[in-house]
């Protein structure tokens, strides 16, 4: 084919107009995924920054981690070689949604971490049978470790202005807490025995960046929307076009999960989930179909098995409520990021 210097003229005054105006046919401009972009600007079409964008600026979060020794008051509860390892799994599921943590600081306590069989008296106890179970507050329904129980030098080295986890042993139920409830204390507790190799720690995290779990207000999946129970936070919120987003976990990219509740709720059973799931009872219900109930066992901030990935809306959601935390105090506490 024969190109004259008119024609290759013409294409390239084409390709002058039309590259400025490329981000207004269908994609997303560099720019639209720059700092306002994909950590800022929130509309009704999206709820959470970003949401169109495949990568954007990062930001990093300081921890503070608390360290005991054993219940037994001997050995300490994890080394700082473990913690480095946890740090790096951690990273390597918040990192592609723009977040990234760093140690700040390691308190260790020289004092022997409570036993979950011991209470304020002195009494044993019956140990939690579900663990990690966060409820609406972002509180687990077992045994939690009272604020008192962790001494007067977790009180004095807690450090409002960075993500603070508590190391603990073995048999208390891992929580977090969500960022707009009003308290003195944020926190979240994980086993130091598995904080190396385990998506617990990081789920656990997802709660205090605002992210609920995946079975979040099952009970009815024909809502319109469910903001009126999220009102704590959702006050101050955009109220979303699409349903999806003002439902369940507020989240669109999750599927519709009512976890053990099925019966009650879908009248099937997710016993076929049993390999997830391998407390629950025999039911006298049909297996829901995929069509009824269908939710990811990868997600992070599911119940299932292999729990370890987030969605875009997750990563855009937890953006959100990071620039939360920096611009809100909250009760003397104010995150501040690492420059």
């Amino acid at each position: 084919m024969m190109y004259t210097r008119k024609s290759i003229a013409a294409a390239l005054l084409l390709l002058l107009i039309v590259a400025p105006l490329s981000g207004c046919f269908g994609g997303t401009s560099d720019s639209d995924c720059a700092e306002t972009g994909y950590w800022i600007d929130i509309s009704v079409d999206s709820p959470y920054p970003g949401l169109a964008c495949e990568s954007g600026p990062s930001k990093t979060l300081a921890m503070t981690i608390f360290v005991y020794r054993d219940n037994d008051g001997v050995e300490w509860l994890i080394n700082e070689t473990s913690i480095d390892t946890g740090i790096v799994l951690i990273n390597s599921i918040y990192n592609p949604s723009g977040i990234h943590f760093v140690l700040d600081e390691i308190i260790w306590i020289d004092e022997a971490f409570p036993d979950v069989q011991d209470n304020d008296d002195g009494e044993e106890s019956e140990k939690p049978s579900q663990l990690n179970n966060s409820g609406e507050n972002g509180a687990d329904f077992g045994d939690q470790v009272q604020i008192s129980q962790l001494g007067e030098e977790f009180t004095q080295n807690y450090n409002p202005a960075n993500v603070n986890i508590v190391m603990q042993s073995t048999g208390w139920g891992a929580y977090s807490m969500f960022p707009w409830y009003t308290r003195e204390y944020y926190f979240s507790m994980v086993r130091a025995s598995t904080f190396a190799t385990s998506p617990v720690p990081s789920h656990e995290l997802g709660h205090f960046l605002g992210l609920y779990h995946t079975h979040q207000f099952h009970d009815d999946p024909n809502s319109d929307s469910d903001l009126a129970l999220a009102f704590v936070w959702a006050q101050d919120w955009v109220e979303p076009t699409e349903q999806c987003f003002r439902t369940g976990d507020f989240i669109c990219e999750t599927p519709y999960d009512c976890y053990i509740w099925c019966e009650e709720v879908i009248n099937c059973t997710a016993n076929a989930y049993e390999s997830d799931r391998p407390d629950q009872e025999p039911s006298e219900f049909e297996n829901c179909t995929e069509e009824q109930h269908n939710p990811s066992h990868v997600n992070l901030m599911s119940r299932y098995g292999d729990r370890s990935e987030i969605t875009v809306d997750q990563g855009a959601r937890a953006r959100y409520f990071i620039l939360y935390m920096v611009e809100n105090e909250r009760d003397g506490n104010q995150l501040v990021l690492v420059e």
